[in-house]
């Protein structure tokens, strides 16, 4: 009997081991630092002419735009046993075919950074991308590393050479060889990793280790103030969501001499945030951008569609839910901190008018639904899932608390998704509507209807009239303020005209991209401070403009008109008894 179990146990050790798992591993050189260029070395096992396709990422989950890091790729071989060079082709502007895969022991390829190559167009959010300096590193994996075809649940080692004096940030753990380790390639995009002369504090959020890391170019701002702005609102996200769905949490802060967003992960989030002094301005627009970030390990991390859980590099299918992961996102980074007293029931209003009046800068016969199904597409439209899509989600928890009777609230439901999916349990993208619903009410699927796949003006009277809050669209116009009378939008790295309010504002139209301002070129990085003047123009004053209208450049005056009062909530006086009820429901956690 001992013999056949043994003879067993054998048995399935030598199966295991014929069909182990290959890897890949990684050797980063991060010292050809002035001419901005990753330096990989990648040592792949087992390769078959299954995986002759070397594939670079076209773009990665959560960022919404085409990448295209093909395009940043400057050498790329293959060598065999011997270090002879392989015959490897440039198929697509994203994959290199090797000639022979079977005797392919070593690939060397080099890539430049983001922040410092110019491209025409497809620019690379900063806050997703790379930048390779004398201090520092910011590394974003898909804009680095590659897999080849059939291998993107391939197990991943990855050892970077640095100088001794740095630091590293990321959520990758380190081994005892010096590796980061990821269980496939979709870990390594989902765990940026930020190294140079950075600081480091560490706070523990209930039963959550939270870790930040900083880079401060002027070497103004550290971890520790940065942790302190941060732990109210950690706290208040783990009181929203009854208990933090992670055991450890990264946050990499990268100030710079400009200001770019964030990008969230499962277990970190990315910052890229203009340097100085931590005012009350700049620590504001931290908390807020912290706050969005880190509700994300609910949305979309434990709760996404197997679009998201089974990311196509190649050639990604966009998930339609889109108003779920950053729309709700938005809504419950505002909603949590005025539940939590760290907000005031005006200052979230005041936040609730800038997004409705910023909406209004958008087309709004583009559905949520549409936005996110071509939002590689419609760049200049994608702002508005942060505005309209959290208005929507406002109004979906109100509609929610009143069919409950205060009973449960989108918090609720969210919280009850998170638990019975997961980040490893997908829900499913053609269905997730209608499960919704049924964890609902009927009446939520009318609301779907109208205001996420359709485009129905939003009802935003009727829903806060329930709690008590009046609201105005139109109260006037101020003769004291001014205004310009357009929306603006980015598209093509450019700015356009989205929006104009007065069709007789002096010749400009829809689409015309904005390229010089009295004179003076017009970028998306200086055009904050070139905009800047028209804050001391009165009615009537007016500046020149040139726009390029269809491929022909027209020079045009912009006039400054009275601002319009928009979008006015006021808490009414006479409120009645159930709507103080339902208003009570919505300012706490159930």
């Amino acid at each position: 009997m001992k013999n056949k179990l043994k003879f067993a146990v054998v048995a399935v050790l030598l199966l295991f081991t014929s069909f182990s798992f290959a890897q890949q591993k990684f050797y980063v050189d991060l010292n050809d630092r002035a001419n901005h260029l990753f330096n990989v070395t990648l040592i792949p096992e087992k390769l078959t002419d299954e995986n002759k396709i070397y594939q670079f990422a076209s773009t990665a989950p959560g960022t919404y735009q085409t990448m295209d890091i093909g395009r940043f790729v400057r050498t790329f071989k293959a060598l065999d046993a011997n270090g002879n060079e392989l015959a490897t082709k440039h198929i697509s502007v994203n994959q290199w075919e090797l000639s022979d895969p079977a005797k392919t022991v070593k690939i060397v390829y080099s890539v430049a950074d983001t922040w410092n190559t110019k491209v025409t167009e497809n620019m690379v959010y900063p806050m997703c991308g790379t930048t390779i300096e004398n201090d520092n590193v910011l590394l974003n994996g898909q804009c680095v590393f590659g897999y080849f075809h059939g291998m993107q649940k391939t197990p991943i080692e990855i050892k970077l050479d640095y100088p001794a004096d740095w630091t590293v940030g990321t959520a990758l753990k380190l081994d005892s060889n010096g590796f980061y380790d990821a269980p496939d390639y979709d870990y390594v995009v989902d765990s940026p990793i930020l190294l140079g002369k950075l600081t480091k504090a560490t706070s523990k959020i209930e039963n959550t280790t939270v870790d930040v890391y900083t880079y401060s170019k002027s070497g103004e701002i550290n971890s520790e103030q940065v942790l302190q702005l941060l732990e109210d609102i950690l706290s208040a996200t783990s009181q929203f969501t009854e208990g933090l769905p992670v055991d450890r949490y990264t946050f990499l802060f990268h100030f710079e001499n400009f200001s770019a967003g964030a990008w969230e992960h499962n277990y970190s989030s990315e910052y890229v945030i203009k340097d100085g002094s931590l005012d009350d301005n700049k620590a504001k627009e931290l908390k807020s951008m912290a706050a969005h970030e880190f509700y994300h390990i609910v949305t979309p991390l434990n709760i996404h569609s197997e679009l998201i859980s089974n990311f196509n590099f190649e050639k990604p299918t966009m998930s339609q839910h889109l108003w779920l992961y950053e729309g709700v996102t938005e809504w419950a980074a505002r909603i949590l901190q005025l539940r939590d007293y760290l907000m005031s029931l005006d200052d979230y209003l005041a936040d609730l008018r800038e997004k409705i009046s910023t909406s209004d800068n958008y087309d709004p016969k583009v559905s949520l639904v549409d936005l996110a199904l071509h939002s590689t597409e419609m760049q200049d439209q994608y702002g508005n899932i942060y505005k309209k899509g959290a208005v929507v989600a406002t109004l979906l928890d109100i509609r929610l608390l009143e069919l409950s009777h205060g009973k449960k609230g989108l918090r609720e439901v969210l919280n009850q998704l998170y638990r019975d999916y997961g980040a490893n349990k997908p829900f499913s993208e053609k269905d997730f509507f209608d499960e919704f619903v049924k964890r609902t009410y009927p009446e939520i699927a009318d609301f779907i209807n109208k205001y996420i796949k359709g485009t129905e003006p939003l009802p935003i009277r009727e829903y806060f009239a329930k709690l008590g809050i009046d609201y105005q669209e139109s109260a006037g116009i101020d003769s004291s303020k001014t205004y310009l009378g357009l929306g603006l939008g980015v598209k093509d790295n450019k700015l356009i005209v989205t929006v104009v309010d007065n069709p007789t504002t002096d010749g400009i139209q829809k689409g015309d991209y904005i390229l010089k301002i009295n004179g003076e070129e017009i970028t998306l990085q200086n055009a904050q401070q070139k905009f800047s003047f028209i804050r001391s123009l009165k009615v009537g004053d007016s500046f020149a403009v040139t726009v390029d209208r269809n491929g022909e450049q027209k020079d045009l005056k912009l006039t400054m008109q009275p601002r319009p009062i928009k979008h006015l909530f006021k808490v009414m006086e006479n409120a009645s008894e159930e709507q103080l009820d339902l208003r009570s429901a919505w300012m706490k956690n159930l």
